[in-house]
């Protein structure tokens, strides 16, 4: 397993979206060489518990379903929900796990699931010198946080947001490393070129506005790569941006003068 080692700011990596993508592509072609270019939909929990040696646990994680993932950075105890006493519980839960809630596990939510698998992993991968500093050892109780992170549904998902806190940086960072092992780059970019074509495309990208009948298309598009990567429209779309492939119109902005 490769281990990455980066800068950072109040134990926050500073990382940009291209770093993030080598990250990423590094870790798929490690685990399994060719799966960074052919365009599939990647399995993220056998990534996890196979490549990162992570377990998996499902847990109703609060009352309101509010809560959709952690990620326990070292052996401590953790409330869950009890759904049969309709109250909190603790349990005890070892480092290295990552834990969903059962919510996710209905059919209309596997690829909601499948993100937030990716998400916490995200953490895993980028965040433990935040969260655990000290990983493997017994916590020194003064001043002591417990190293886990719980993921709101608000965190989860690619919602587009303003980059301000430390919570803010982490949770993108999270997001972006779990959209590009979902969709990887290269694989990604051929999936939506092969698209491109099929329609009369012979650009490496579209610019919205040039054709009515292609903005039309676009949410076709969407809807066809979200099924070959086994992700939500919403992702696809915003994977369609970050990657240049779907650009918006340049508007010209003239200088009036008196």
């Amino acid at each position: 397993m490769i281990r990455f080692f980066y800068r950072r700011a109040n134990g926050i990596p500073i990382l940009s979206r291209n770093k993030i993508e080598t990250i990423a592509q590094s870790i798929l072609t490690d685990y399994k060489p060719g799966i960074e270019i052919e365009p599939a939909a990647v399995d993220i929990e056998h990534l996890a518990e196979a490549y990162f040696d992570l377990q998996m646990d499902y847990q109703d994680l609060s009352h309101n379903r509010s809560i959709l993932g952690m990620t326990v950075f070292a052996d401590c105890s953790v409330p869950v929900y009890d759904g049969k006493k309709d109250e909190a519980k603790h349990i005890w839960v070892q480092e290295g796990t990552i834990l969903i809630d059962n919510s996710l596990l209905k059919d209309d939510q596997i690829q909601r699931g499948r993100f937030t698998v990716g998400h916490e992993v995200g953490h895993w991968v980028l965040h433990g010198c935040y969260y655990a500093p000290h990983r493997g050892q017994l916590p020194v109780l003064t001043n002591w946080k417990q190293p886990v992170v719980r993921c709101r549904r608000a965190d989860i998902g690619f919602q587009r947001r303003i980059l301000k806190t430390d919570d803010d940086w982490l949770e993108w960072q999270a997001d972006s490393l779990s959209s590009a092992l979902l969709m990887p780059k290269d694989a990604f970019i051929r999936a939506a070129l092969n698209k491109f074509k099929e329609v009369g495309l012979a650009t490496e990208y579209y610019v919205r506005g040039a054709d009515a009948d292609l903005d039309i298309w676009l949410d076709f598009l969407a809807r066809k790569l979200a099924h070959l990567f086994e992700v939500s429209v919403q992702a696809t779309r915003i994977r369609l941006e970050n990657l240049g492939l779907i650009r918006e119109k340049e508007i010209e902005v003239g200088l009036l003068w008196a």
